[in-house]
């Protein structure tokens, strides 16, 4: 399962860049996008980031009620996967939050436990 992940995580990278058509002014600047992995009863979300330059990133994870329930700052990266357990979480709609060199990007996605 890690190696599917890893292939599919290099896939993505590779794809994202490949067709960014970006110019020399906006690589300059760098470009960043992540996904959140996982479906809506699993116990772990994984969040995949991908940039095409280094940069501190924060990634917060908040329930529907906007309250903050997992932070991780990463340091000098320009990719990673970060896991984020859910085994305890109650069921609702959540919202991820990365914040890097390149901006601010939020994603929401429903959490749903099985029973």
């Amino acid at each position: 399962m890690k190696k599917v992940l890893s292939i599919a995580f290099a896939l993505i990278l590779v794809s994202s860049f490949a067709f960014a058509g970006t110019n020399d002014n906006e690589s300059a600047k760098g470009k960043s996008f992540f996904r959140v992995i996982g479906n809506s009863n699993a116990q772990v979300y994984k969040v995949l980031y991908m940039a095409n330059k280094d940069s501190k990133v924060v990634v917060s994870l908040y329930n529907e009620a906007g309250n903050l329930v997992a932070k991780s700052a990463i340091k000098d990266k320009n990719e990673f996967m970060k896991p984020f357990r859910f085994e305890e979480m109650p069921a609702g709609t959540y919202t991820v939050v990365v914040r890097d060199g390149f901006g601010v990007t939020r994603k929401t996605f429903e959490h749903t436990p099985a029973l």
